[in-house]
């Protein structure tokens, strides 16, 4: 945790806060901060910061809010579209969203996923909170949308998307290495993650049918969680 997370909500009038849970414990025991020493602070959907710790006892940190910071970073404009992941790999998935700031998250079940892993807890209630640590990472201020297409159907899902659709696949047309779209040109593109053992024949001819682009990040197998970090690390450095 490089950066302190918190909500426009938490702080008072004095632009102070009270923390009193993880990210108290971080200050003291991992940071070892004392009063008076700064803290770098992440305001979600707002800005970075540098907080001034007021007060730090067992139970509590108080910090007040001094100077603004520069983004630490631009978030990245897309969008990506994943096929229902096992529970640990969407933790993954949802870390890395929070760190580079991508805009929306979707999650749907296509006719191969086990569509049990709807009731984790991952995808019930915890999904948020891995969101943060990415955020908490890289002190990116921008928390993506999420979507879970549980009752929907992923098909009509992308037929209906306003804008451009790359489906990631091993035999792509398009090689993500030497893609140099702009990213200010990316803000309406979904990029569509598939199950992991490969799109079927029917799924195939799906996209084939549609003006769908077709993107391969190398003629290897990977798992969806690293093949969702080679996308995102391929448009950041670019």
């Amino acid at each position: 945790m490089n950066w302190i997370l918190i909500q426009r909500e938490e702080l008072r009038i004095n632009e102070s806060v009270t923390l009193t849970d993880e990210r108290h414990n971080h200050i003291r025991t991992i940071l070892k901060k004392k009063p008076d020493e700064e803290v770098q602070v992440v305001i979600q959907n707002e800005g970075n910061y540098m907080f001034r710790v007021l007060q730090i006892t067992e139970t509590e940190s108080i910090l007040i809010k001094k100077d603004s910071l520069s983004r630490t970073l631009n978030p990245l404009p897309i969008h990506c579209f994943f096929s229902l992941p096992r529970p640990q790999t969407a933790k993954k998935i949802f870390h890395l969203a929070g760190a580079y700031g991508i805009n929306s998250l979707s999650f749907f079940a296509t006719e191969t996923k086990n569509k049990e892993y709807w009731t984790s807890p991952v995808y019930t209630k915890d999904w948020n909170q891995w969101v943060h640590t990415g955020m908490s990472q890289t002190g990116n201020v921008h928390f993506p949308m999420i979507q879970f297409g549980q009752k929907q159907n992923w098909k009509k899902y992308l037929e209906t998307w306003d804008g451009n659709i790359i489906v990631m696949d091993r035999m792509g047309e398009l090689d993500l290495k030497t893609y140099k779209e702009p990213l200010d040109h990316l803000q309406n593109t979904l990029f569509v993650f598939g199950p992991e053992s490969g799109w079927n024949e029917d799924d195939m001819k799906f996209f084939n049918e549609l003006p769908y682009k077709t993107m391969t990040l190398g003629n290897i197998n990977l798992r969806t969680e690293f093949a969702f970090s080679s996308l995102l690390y391929f448009l950041f450095r670019n």
